[in-house]
């Protein structure tokens, strides 16, 4: 069992470390010495663990992104109206973006330098983010809305990412609270139309 432990244990600092250089840098420029020199590991160590840079960049983004997905599934459970749907995903997912602003936008400009397998990887995190979203409103709008729970977890994860994503790109503070009642204004009428209730 400390065998194990010692290994997860390596593997979290290897993670941090390379979180911290990522971030710092981006991907096209960071460098695996400097993440091993930052885990205190030996660079071999690093390919015990990870095949590549991308392939450690893409397992940093896995880990950070299945956290946020289990909390903000954890959090919708508990959600009872359209209007408190809207609040906790604006703040959950609003913070995923937010804290991990670097690394994702440097996961935008190396994207179509990935390989495939890296990139179904990632495309595979974008859908397990989607599904929280997805089953919180198939629970809370009625089989006879409008619109599928499917596309208005689209529309609505689109208008917020893109919401605090041009609100960093022009250098404005994002205020979660602040976007979550945006959101609600312009987003719950038509979410709401058919519920007779926010």
């Amino acid at each position: 069992m400390k065998n194990v432990d010692a290994t997860q244990d390596k593997r979290r600092d290897i993670l941090e470390a390379a979180e911290q250089v990522f971030t710092a840098n981006g991907f096209t420029a960071a460098k695996m010495d400097d993440i091993a020199e930052l885990a205190g590991v030996a660079k071999g160590t690093l390919y015990l663990y990870f095949d590549s840079k991308q392939d450690l960049f893409v397992s940093l983004l896995e880990d950070r992104i299945w956290e946020y997905v289990a909390t903000l599934t954890s959090k919708l459970e508990e959600v009872r109206s359209v209007k408190c749907f809207v609040q906790t995903l604006a703040k959950v997912r609003g913070q995923l973006f937010v804290r991990n602003q670097r690394l994702l936008e440097s996961l935008s400009h190396s994207l179509p330098n990935f390989s495939k397998e890296h990139r179904l990887r990632i495309w595979n995190l974008r859908k397990g983010l989607e599904e929280p979203t997805i089953e919180a409103l198939a629970r809370l709008l009625p089989p006879d809305h409008p619109v599928a729970p499917l596309k208005a977890a689209a529309m609505v994860n689109g208008a917020l990412d893109y919401t605090v994503g041009t609100l960093i790109l022009h250098g404005q503070p994002v205020v979660l609270e602040d976007v979550a009642r945006d959101l609600e204004y312009v987003l719950l009428p038509g979410l709401s139309q058919v519920l007779g209730k926010g």
